[in-house]
């Protein structure tokens, strides 16, 4: 499936409680502000540099719940 990139899509943080333990109510509150800014689309693990250091398990559910937040709202 061919997808054209266009608008705005912000990178974003991954908002943790701890090194282990992602911060659930944060991410679903940034992910419902940009939306309701109107973006075009999220960049998940993108520029910030931390994807590589977060463990596997973590990217996973940070991807997971993102998903389950966005749930094609991004226009």
């Amino acid at each position: 499936m061919k997808l054209p990139l266009t608008g705005i899509i912000p990178p974003i943080v991954t908002p943790l409680l701890s090194n282990t333990e992602l911060d659930v109510k944060g991410l679903k509150k940034l992910i419902d502000h940009l939306l309701n800014g109107g973006v075009h689309g999220i960049f998940l693990l993108g520029t910030t540099g931390e994807a590589t250091n977060l463990e596997y398990k973590l990217r996973k559910e940070f991807i997971n719940l993102a998903c389950e937040f966005v749930d094609k709202k991004c226009r």
